[in-house]
């Protein structure tokens, strides 16, 4: 019998390692193995893609290096972690490595990259990361980007009509939208139009929090257009869970956006 209790989640957005800001989120490795195996008992997240501290604040290599290891362990394979990449810069001085990194990445068990523009100082517009999108969809490999990046004036001044566009050309790419530390309604108008003018965006759900806005967002155009994140250790995982159980949503369609929505996008990966 389907229920709520044997809906599986698929955590797309878990940051691992120190954070250099702030020692209240910082997660080592020795506690990182304990909490995921917790969640796949609380909660039946059974499946986590590890963000590393050590890309977002030091060096983007370096982090993914760290990623590699760690993912590759017996303890994390049974945890159920995979990697989510982030843009080395040394691409841009040589474009040429970046599809044969790709490939690499992907058979150490990475299944998402996230970019970065604003924090780590790079374009993320069509002009001029067009090399790294034509690689991108060409295997379907899925981006995330965080909306924070693209406030790169600070005053909530966002290009939401690049991202369209983007989305356009490069159709088998799914992006992914995720808020950030934001939790305001003021986005919603423009998310609603980004699904209802594009086929291939999705929105993470952590930040969602306001009352009907995961239903009216998943009414709008499905639930297939939502996938689940609980930005852990910046917001409670049983909050971001309990969201999704406690929608007004059918049972379906909670599934859908608790795991089966990112299963079906790394499933059609054809690296």
């Amino acid at each position: 019998m389907n229920t709520e209790k044997n809906i599986e989640f698929f955590d797309i957005n878990f940051w691992l390692g120190e954070n250099y800001i702030s020692k209240k989120y910082t997660l080592f490795e020795e506690d990182a193995c304990e909490i995921l195996l917790k969640r796949k008992v609380d909660n039946k997240i059974n499946f986590t893609l590890i963000s590393n501290f050590l890309s977002y604040f030091y060096n983007p290599k370096a982090g993914n290096d760290l990623t590699s290891e760690l993912i590759a362990k017996d303890e994390f394979k049974q945890a159920g972690a995979s990697g989510v990449l982030f843009m080395e810069q040394d691409f841009f001085f040589n474009p040429g490595g970046f599809e044969s990194w790709l490939h690499k990445r992907y058979e150490r068990g990475f299944r998402l990259l996230k970019l970065l523009p604003k924090t780590h100082k790079y374009p993320f517009e069509l002009s001029l990361f067009n090399p790294f999108y034509e690689i991108l969809n060409s295997y379907n490999f899925p981006v995330m980007i965080n909306i924070d990046e693209l406030d790169i004036t600070g005053n909530k001044n966002i290009e939401w009509d690049k991202l369209a566009e983007i989305a356009d050309l490069y159709d088998n790419m799914p992006i992914i939208i995720e808020g950030g530390q934001s939790k305001e309604l003021m986005y919603n108008c423009y998310l609603l139009s980004l699904l209802n003018n594009t086929s291939n965006i999705f929105i993470e759900t952590h930040n969602l929090l306001g009352f009907n806005q995961v239903e009216d967002l998943a009414n709008f155009k499905g639930a297939g257009r939502l996938i689940f994140g609980s930005c852990y250790p910046f917001f409670n995982d049983n909050l971001a869970v309990s969201r999704i159980l406690n929608s007004g949503l059918d049972i379906k369609d909670k599934a859908k956006i608790a795991s089966l929505n990112f299963k079906g996008i790394i499933d059609n990966i054809i690296i």
